[in-house]
């Protein structure tokens, strides 16, 4: 008979609250931030959209070794192993800020280089890359606050996520703000004060999860301990932490490379392309939570040791996150007009947006399979199939297949939609069925 260790115990409603919540303001914000983007200029929105694919890119980086930590930091509390928890969040934060000197100098002198896989015209080109260089270029403080976030998220401190994330969300928000629209007699900095503002709200966020760490007693190494990380701990980390990783990264990359091709299409479908996330995100952002909540509890449940206890729960969180994604997917489409109308008054951005939103009702429980079952197997530790199983179809369907519907075909931005909702659904079911067989029970 299995023993249920003390943190396994938390309700996933407890643990999945605070992330949705921060979720739900951080994807409020979002729509606002693109929401003044649009009233600045359609170039601006349509740099923003080229832009998020590598600036979303960056943040994966930084949850390689922060998820390798957080699932490892999970399975030793589980398994009531305080002091190797905490050895492992220490590790995890040394070699996240390590990366991030790297990365950040990379970002500074080849964001342009990156850039020129989309088609862009020139003035949408220089305020990605503006954008890009200096909100890639100052990653340091967004590294640690990745870190500190996923360690406090697998102790159970969600709440004090969300507080740090949606303070740091509102102070970007006031920022860009101030730099489109210049009030007070202040400069217009454009995209550059965009990315300024963004940095600055990491900055917040880093420094309230450092203040929630120490309140919650969560030890860490000095600055000599740094030095002297075990070798077998950095092997756990990039362990669990490069194939976590590279199913995410794999997923943005292909992500990057379908914005490529909806770059081709025109100014016109890339700006309809950020504004069908923008609102996408309301309906997704559940499934989403409930992902990160169950990828927590299945690392304390398989810690301690109880792993019939997380194969009877999975599939009532996913039945759940299912729900009430396809609830949102059909209220959605039920008030697009309106809402589209909030962002932008061009009939053609219009009519292409609401065309694409209509596949949301049968693309968004394929992709409720790929939030939760995923994350589940990854706090499991079986981490290498998803990487797998998902280039396969990340690439095989959704890359070549919005290349042959959107642009062979000339179904344009609904044909990439079509190809997207087909990934989902097919990669979906394979993971269904690997979390059914009971072989993540082996955690490889």
């Amino acid at each position: 008979m299995e023993n249920r260790p003390v943190p396994a115990g938390i309700p996933l409603a407890k643990l999945a609250a605070p992330i949705f919540a921060e979720n739900l303001v951080r994807t409020s914000l979002i729509a606002i931030d693109q929401l003044m983007l649009y009233a600045f200029s359609v170039e601006a929105a349509a740099a923003m959209s080229a832009a998020s694919q590598l600036a979303f890119f960056l943040q994966l980086l930084y949850l390689m070794p922060s998820q390798g930590a957080g699932i490892l930091v999970a399975q030793r509390l589980g398994a009531r192993k305080r002091e190797e928890a905490e050895s492992y969040a220490w590790a995890g934060i040394v070699m996240v800020l390590s990366f991030s000197v790297l990365v950040s100098i990379g970002y500074i002198f080849f964001s342009g280089s990156a850039l020129g896989l989309f088609a862009l015209a020139p003035g949408v080109r220089t305020g990605a890359v503006t954008f890009l260089s200096i909100y890639g270029g100052a990653s340091l403080f967004m590294a640690l606050n990745i870190a500190q976030a996923v360690i406090l998220r697998s102790w159970g401190y969600t709440r004090d996520v969300m507080v740090a994330n949606i303070s740091a969300l509102c102070c970007t928000i006031a920022g860009n703000y101030l730099a489109l629209f210049g009030p007070f007699g202040l400069p217009v900095l454009g995209l550059a004060g965009v990315a300024a503002s963004n940095v600055a709200g990491q900055m917040v966020a880093s420094v309230i999860l450092a203040r929630a760490m120490r309140k919650r007693g969560i030890r860490l190494g000095g600055l000599r301990r740094a030095f002297r990380i075990p070798r077998n701990v950095i092997r756990g980390i990039l362990s669990i932490g490069l194939p976590t990783a590279g199913e995410n990264i794999s997923y943005n990359l292909s992500q990057v490379v379908i914005a490529a091709i909806i770059s081709g299409m025109g100014t016109v479908s890339l700006a309809a392309y950020g504004l069908v996330i923008a609102l996408s995100r309301y309906v997704f952002i559940f499934g989403i939570s409930v992902g990160m909540a169950a990828q927590i509890r299945v690392g304390w449940l398989v810690g301690a040791g109880c792993h019939d206890e997380a194969a009877r729960l999975l599939p009532k969180w996913l039945a759940l996150a299912s729900a009430i994604s396809v609830t949102l997917a059909v209220i959605l489409n039920i008030v697009k007009l309106p809402l589209i109308a909030i962002f932008t008054r061009d009939a053609a951005i219009a009519g292409i947006a609401a065309a694409v939103l209509s596949v949301a009702i049968v693309y968004e429980p394929g992709r409720s399979l790929n939030t939760v079952v995923i994350p589940a197997l990854k706090g499991a530790g079986d981490v290498r199939f998803p990487v797998a199983v998902g280039a396969v179809f990340m690439w095989g369907v959704s890359v070549s297949g919005a290349w042959f519907l959107g642009r062979v075909l000339g179904l344009g931005l609904l044909g990439v939609w079509i190809a997207m909702c087909t990934d989902e659904w097919l990669r979906g079911l394979f993971m269904l069925g690997r979390w059914r067989s009971g072989r993540w029970r082996k955690g490889s």
